[in-house]
Parts: structure tokens; C-alpha cells; sequence
């Protein structure tokens, strides 16, 4: 099965000078994502998830490495409309808060219409794909009135997931977009998700601090830390057998039955100096 996307050696530093070399966000950073297929990456803050999300996207441009969407290596000195709207529907990226990543001056349906009208849909085909794509993510027809103040945050995480779609990607990146809902929405949205890859064939790139999130969603997992990636793998391996201390004291951090608070502590203690030496 060929590759959707191809990271090859990835780089990027901030702040970086001829006699510094800045601060490192992500280092050597290498997978692959096959199609309809779904990799959780994990980390904690600072672990450079949220970089690499960005640079997939084309937010931030990688200092090495390179990345390719169906074959395709990803060129930074493109410009124009035409390489802008190739990349648009190569990967959408939704965001952790939908009520900062939507205008709060537009309606779901303008909203909706205007990602379609840059996209040269016209009129009559757009009416037929708004109404298709809130129905794909579960969203009543009366809501296309609504502005993003008068929707709920689960409601408003539907709209995101909807613009991301209205273009028909081959990738979602998708950046905690469950870590500011409460558990029950939370379910709702990663339903949702593993419904619309199942119909679309849509790849994901679930980021998240959460690995029992991303365990419900993914089928492989890749481990952040400081910009590198200590663990690879299946997902059912990963949770089950995790190979790196790092990745133990992740699982270990998330309460559940057994749960030691004085466990996480241990093995982050027992991690740091590892580390250190």
C-alpha cells in the first residue's frame, strides 16, 4: 500500500543563530501514514508535537528533512493560488479551540460557503456539499444560522471538523481537539472521527498529551519527546507493552483503575535521571 504521507528526518529550531543552535523542537523525525490509517503523536508540552503539526500543515517550514503527501515532496518556495489550494486539499489541520480557529462574525453556512468559493464550487454544487457535510458530522440543518458564540463546544469542534473537510483532504492533523470538552462530548467527537475516516478514507494525525485518547482512535502511536521520537508502534503494543520508560510514565500519569499517584511520581523521578546520565 503506498504512503500518504512520508516524514523524512525532519528538523526545526527556534531561535537558532550562527553560534547558538536555538532551541530544538523537533530532531530526526521520521514515519509514515498509510491511507484511511490513523497515528496518535504524543508528548507532553514542549515535546515538539504541536511543531511538527505545524510544519505538516505548512504553518512553519522544517530547517531538514522532508515531507511528501502522496508521493508528492512538499516544496516551501511555491507560491501562488494554485500550490495554496493543492496543499489545501493534500491536509487540513483542526484546532484545539474551534471558538478561536472560527470567525466569530460568520454564520456556520457563510463559513462553510466561503472555504467552497475559494475552491471555485459553485452556488448550486455548494448549497448540495454544506448540507452534505453537516450531515457527515452530525449537525442539524437549523444550526446553519448560528455564529460560533451561540453553538456548544462540541458543536463548535463539529463546524471545525466540517471546513476541514469541505475541500476533501487526504489528511486530517488533527491538535488536541478533545482536551477542552468534557468526557461525554469528548466520546462524541472521537465517534465521530472514526466514523468519517471509515466513510472517507481520510487519513489522520491525531495529536494529543493523551494516550488513552489516542488509543481509541489511532492504529499506531508515535512517542514525543524533546523533539525526538522514543517509541514507535502499533497502537495495542504500545499501550500494552510500552517499551520506554517515557512512555510508561505517560500511561502511568493517566488515572484509572490502580492508579498511584505516587507511581507517577516514581517513574518520573527514575526517568529524569536516566535522562540526565
Amino acid at each position: 500500500m503506498n504512503d500518504v504521507v512520508r516524514v523524512d528526518g525532519l528538523r526545526k529550531a527556534f531561535d537558532a543563530t550562527r553560534r547558538s543552535p536555538g532551541i530544538v523542537a523537533v530532531e530526526n523525525l521520521s514515519f509514515r501514514l498509510g491511507k484511511a490509517d490513523a497515528i496518535g503523536v504524543v508528548g507532553e508540552s514542549g515535546s515538539g508535537k504541536s511543531t511538527l503539526a505545524r510544519m505538516l500543515v505548512g504553518l512553519t517550514r522544517p530547517d531538514a528533512g522532508t515531507i511528501e503527501f502522496d508521493g508528492r515532496v512538499r516544496e516551501w518556495r511555491e507560491r501562488g493560488r494554485v500550490a495554496r489550494l493543492r496543499r489545501a486539499k493534500e491536509v487540513q489541520m483542526v484546532f484545539q479551540d474551534p471558538y478561536g480557529s472560527l470567525d466569530r462574525r460568520l454564520t456556520v453556512e457563510v463559513a462553510l460557503r466561503d472555504v467552497l468559493r475559494r475552491h471555485q464550487v459553485d452556488s448550486s454544487a455548494a448549497d448540495a456539499r454544506i448540507a452534505e457535510l453537516m450531515d457527515s458530522v452530525g449537525l442539524e440543518s437549523r444550526l446553519l444560522a448560528s455564529r460560533p458564540h451561540q453553538l456548544s463546544g462540541g458543536q463548535r469542534q463539529r463546524v471545525a471538523i466540517a471546513k476541514a473537510l469541505a475541500v476533501e483532504p487526504a489528511v486530517l492533523v488533527l491538535d488536541e481537539v478533545t482536551s477542552a470538552l468534557d468526557v461525554s462530548v469528548q466520546a462524541q467527537i472521537l465517534a465521530l472521527l472514526t466514523d468519517i475516516r471509515a466513510r472517507t478514507g481520510v487519513s489522520l494525525i491525531f495529536v494529543s498529551h493523551d494516550l488513552a485518547v489516542v488509543g481509541k482512535v489511532t492504529d499506531s502511536i508515535l512517542v514525543m519527546y524533546r523533539g525526538q521520537a522514543v517509541e514507535q508502534g502499533p497502537t495495542s503494543d504500545v499501550l500494552r507493552r510500552p517499551q520506554h520508560p517515557y512512555t510508561e510514565m505517560l500511561l502511568s500519569s493517566a488515572p484509572g483503575p490502580g492508579w498511584r499517584p505516587e507511581r507517577v511520581a516514581e517513574l518520573r523521578a527514575a526517568f529524569a535521571v536516566a535522562h540526565d546520565q
